[in-house]
């Protein structure tokens, strides 16, 4: 009974928080939708509502691959999931969708590349070829405003988190470059401000006269000045420039070059910081897409696994090899990789036999040449068939065609792999004999 409960009640909390995600991607919280339903496939991986939603929420994002692999996970749980059966057929049934989701991870991924080599600009022009064949690509709106920001084009990076920020609202790494631009800008309208209150205008007949308020306010004051006054200030000025301003002036002069050297080296720290951190961003994306290289091929593996299968039912072992081949095992799940195992090792046991029969009938009539073709084909595929024996028949053919060098490798990888086995005694034996040949010659 305390099973049941505890079971039941890890459903119930995996479709509470099914429901939350639910809530959530409907505001456009698709940042918290992804971790809710996270937390809901956590406690129940058989959850296919919730697998497909999180698909959807990815889609929206522009996340398409991460898509596929939740609805390919979804189908293969429920074999009759007809949601994720109607969101893989409209990947697979809308024309040029495939290439386009192809297209833009390759742009993506070049423009990553322009980054790391510090080609700004380049990166920008592929951001914007990524963001036209996917708006919603949230990644790559985040990824241009940073460059943006690196460049000090502010209302660009607003306008690029802006159309980040109306697919995901809450997007924490949005919310925050969004941050940086308001105080950049505020800054810069500060400057702006100032500057403009410095100025004093006023109209001469039809033009407006725009100057410095002090200089203004001194032609003033001279032109109430008695000639007197402006003798007795020239000395008085010229005094105080001789004893005085001169010293402080070359004082003044010698700190604002010290200052102006220390500004600058903070400037350059502060932008080997930037670029810094711009260069753990991007190699923190590419390693994040790196996880996803792909994964975008899973359907057709399933797809080329099932041709596989009928083919060996209908005993067509080349067409079964040439569907087999066309198969990742890394996107399958375990019992798809148990069946890739079965009919992958029945088509290559039925090719390397008739090979291996065939190597050894050139090999008896001494067509050493053609032998060792045959042989090579099978090392391809196989290294180690018939525990050594193909790479034993290897270097023997090797040894009479006079290429000792590389029969004397072949040897060696025979006692490697099998070093107490009697193919293994022959080779140490054949390798003696090259040794004294050596010696002789």
């Amino acid at each position: 009974m305390d099973k049941e409960r505890t079971y039941r009640k890890i459903i119930s909390t995996s479709n509470l928080l099914y429901n939350r995600g639910l809530e959530q991607a409907e505001v456009r919280d698709l940042s918290g939708a992804i971790a809710t339903l996270k937390e809901a496939l956590r406690y129940n991986k058989y959850n296919t509502r919730a697998r497909n939603l999180l698909g959807l929420v990815y889609f929206e994002i522009g996340e398409t691959v991460m898509a596929l692999s939740e609805w390919v996970i979804s189908k293969n749980l429920d074999p009759d999931n007809e949601l994720a059966d109607r969101y893989l057929d409209m990947i697979q049934n809308t024309p040029g969708m495939l290439d386009k989701l192809n297209q833009t991870t390759k742009k993506y991924n070049q423009a990553l590349a322009y980054c790391r080599q510090g080609s700004r600009d380049m990166a920008s022009i592929q951001l914007r070829k990524v963001l036209n064949l996917n708006p919603k690509f949230v990644a790559g709106h985040q990824l241009l405003a940073l460059l943006c920001i690196q460049d000090g084009k502010y209302n660009e990076a607003r306008k690029a988190l802006s159309a980040a920020g109306h697919i995901d609202v809450r997007n924490t790494i949005t919310l925050r470059y969004n941050k940086e631009v308001r105080e950049r800008l505020k800054e810069q309208n500060q400057n702006k401000k100032k500057k403009k209150d410095d100025l004093i205008a006023f109209q001469d007949g039809n033009d407006m006269v725009m100057m410095p308020g002090g200089s203004f306010m001194d032609i003033l004051d001279a032109s109430k000045a008695s000639i007197f006054n402006i003798l007795t200030g020239l000395v008085i000025g010229l005094l105080i420039c001789f004893f005085l301003v001169v010293p402080t002036v070359k004082q003044r002069a010698t700190e604002r070059a010290a200052q102006a050297l220390v500004d600058t080296n903070e400037e350059l720290t502060n932008s080997s910081t930037n670029v810094s951190q711009l260069k753990k961003k991007v190699d923190s994306l590419e390693k994040e897409l790196a996880q996803y290289t792909g994964k975008a091929d899973a359907v057709n593996s399933y797809e080329e696994l099932m041709k596989a299968k009928e083919a060996m039912d209908a005993s067509d072992t080349t067409r079964a090899a040439e569907s087999i081949d066309k198969v990742n095992p890394e996107l399958l799940s375990d019992k798809g990789k148990a069946l890739y195992t079965t009919i992958h090792e029945a088509v290559y046991s039925e090719i390397l036999g008739g090979l291996i029969a065939d190597g050894n009938q050139k090999m008896s009539g001494e067509d050493y040449q053609g032998a060792l073709e045959v042989f090579a084909q099978i090392i391809a595929i196989e290294e180690d068939y018939g525990e050594g024996q193909a790479l034993f028949n290897q270097a023997e053919c090797q040894w009479k065609l006079s290429k000792r060098d590389d029969a004397i490798k072949s040897y060696k990888r025979v006692i490697e792999l099998h070093p107490d086995s009697d193919l293994a005694r022959q080779a140490r034996t054949r390798l003696e004999e090259a040794g004294s040949k050596e010696d002789e010659s």
